[in-house]
This record gives structure tokens, sequence and C-alpha cells, in this order.
């Protein structure tokens, strides 16, 4: 479960998908945002992400990490990598945080274009100070047209600074997000496939995708990773308390001020028909509907139809008839 505690941020990301500023939304205070880490755990969460904005600015992060902790669950949390001092990194491992993620979208011309000048220095420095503090590391690299050709030397970099793990986060045209910048499908695919050779040149790091389309290229690889997983194994809790079927995917389905976790996902006829992969268009017929599923988010916003084709897939728009250099 990702929970956006509120929608305060330092930088302007241009593809920020909470769309957040120094003047965004305050979101939770400490005292709402402990009652749903108990809403959590009595749905049964095993992991919750606490998101942002820029979760690091808050000066209660600490106290909902142990929170969470004292409820069995995993924790994790992201940056930018500005706020990350050593004092701070030291904070976050003794609260018992699993795992931090920095986020890096190029090398350091292309990153600071994305987030802002002396950018790319800070999320490095971060990585590096969160190596050394004892966290688990990861990156993530949300990949778009203008930088999606920068992914192995994110990877490079990444590693190169001591991360244990890389994220791909696929792009959707939603918050500050343009849809200038989304990916077609033969991009789309070149970038999966770029994502396969550093997976398997790098066998000892940690590799998170849940994409639209790995199947597609390959069988063993779909089947681990388990396609778009909005509605299934994961959903997100907005700065407002509206409870969506992931982070990328602003539909509400209910909001925790009037409805219970609990009944929002039993009940939610959208969460529902996501399960069911009641799809329309190219996705319905696929082979792969059930195992991939398409991208739901991207769906939704560029059609604004939950079940309609993914737009950006290799098979959807006919560019993806040559068979895959990494199927079995």
């Amino acid at each position: 479960m990702v929970f956006i505690l509120d929608q305060r941020c330092n930088l302007n990301c241009i593809h920020c998908s909470s769309a957040a500023s120094r003047g965004g939304d305050p979101g939770f205070d400490t005292a709402s945002a402990l009652r749903v880490v108990d809403e959590l755990a009595e749905a049964g969460v095993l992991d919750v992400a606490f998101s942002g904005g820029e979760p690091l600015l808050r000066r209660d992060l600490p106290q909902l990490i142990r929170a969470a902790r004292a409820h069995g669950m995993s924790v994790g949390t992201s940056t930018n990598g500005w706020p990350l001092t050593e004092a701070k990194a030291a904070t976050l491992r003794d609260a018992g945080l699993s795992r931090l993620q920095v986020s890096l979208d190029g090398d350091a011309r292309t990153h600071d274009r994305i987030r802002g000048a002396g950018s790319f220095v800070r999320a490095v420095r971060a990585i590096r100070r969160s190596r050394a503090a004892g966290l688990r590391t990861h990156v993530c690299f949300t990949a778009m047209r203008s930088n999606a050709d920068q992914l192995e030397t994110v990877i490079e970099i990444a590693l190169g600074a001591g991360a244990h793990g890389f994220n791909l986060s696929q792009f959707v045209p939603t918050g500050r997000g343009s849809e200038a910048e989304d990916l077609d499908g033969t991009a789309s695919r070149t970038l999966l496939e770029a994502w396969m050779r550093a997976r398997r040149a790098h066998p000892d790091a940690y590799f998170a995708l849940h994409s639209a389309g790995l199947v597609d290229l390959d069988p063993a690889l779909g089947a681990q990773f388990g396609g778009c997983q909005a509605g299934l194994s994961i959903a997100c809790i907005d700065s407002r308390g509206n409870v969506l079927p992931c982070v990328m995917f602003p539909l509400a389905l209910g909001n925790l001020h009037a409805q219970p976790l609990r009944e929002i996902w039993r009940e939610s006829p959208v969460l529902q028909a996501l399960r069911a992969r009641e799809l329309g268009g190219t996705c319905g017929g696929c082979p792969h509907r059930r195992s991939c599923g398409g991208c739901r988010a991207a769906a939704w916003a560029r059609t604004g139809d939950f079940l309609a084709s993914d737009p950006r897939c290799w098979r959807h728009d006919g560019t993806g008839c040559a068979p895959s250099p990494f199927a079995a």
C-alpha cells in the first residue's frame, strides 16, 4: 500500500504524478496518519510505502515508521535526495525503515532538467548516505520519452553508488506528467528489453517491475512479476484519503473519511472489474489478458476508460510482431 502523506515538496519535477510543490496539500496530520496506519493493519496490509510530496520533509516520519513496524508491517519510503542528511538516514534506520528508494532519472544533465539544478548530485549522495547508514537502498527510474534511452546508464550509476536494487517506474501522463512524454509501443518494448539485459547482467541486484507486456517478451519473467497489479496486490491512499487502484491511477474508489478500507477493498466495483480482467479492445482479446492485463493507469489517463486497450502496448499498435530475443 502506498500512503501519500501530503503533497508538499521542495522540488517541482516535470513528471510528478502528485503535482507536488512547496505549497502543496498538507494532507494528514500526525494523529490522522497514525489512525490510517492502524486501519491498514486492521485490513491486513503487510507493507506500506510512505510517499508524498517529499516524505523526508515530515518531522513525524520516524514516528509513522515505528507505528507501522509495531503492527508487523514492512515499511518503505522515497526521497529525491535533498533532505537526506547522515543524521536523518540514521534516524530512519533506527525507526525500523525496511527500505529507502531514491529517485534518479538520468545522467546529471537529464536528471537536473527533470528535477532542478543540483538534484543529481544530491540524489547520488543520498544513495551513498543511505547505504552507509545500513539502509536497504533502491533506486527508482521513471522512464519517459525524453530519458528512456538512459535506463542502462542510470542502472550503472545506481549500482556504482552502492544501491542494492533498482525499480523501473513506467511513466503515466497524470499529475504534472505531459502526454507528450508518454512512450509508444516501440519505445516501451525497447525499454523493457534494455531492463531485461541489465537484469541479466547484474544477477546479484534486485530488479523490480510490475509491467504490462513483460510476459510477451519473456513468459518466465512475466509470470514472476505478474503484470499490472493495480487493485490486485497494490493500492494507494492519496493525501485527501481517497483510495486509488495504484499511485499512478487517480480514480477514487472510496474515501477513508467516509468508509473503512477493508470495505472499499472488498466491495469496489472498479476493483472487481480489474481483478476479473474484464478488458476491452486489443487487451480483451489478447492471450496475455490475465497474466499481463495491460497498464490500467495508462488506459485511464489516455482514454478515460480503465478497461480500454493499453495505448502503449506494441501488440496494440502493431509494432510487436517480431519474436522477442528473450523469449524461451
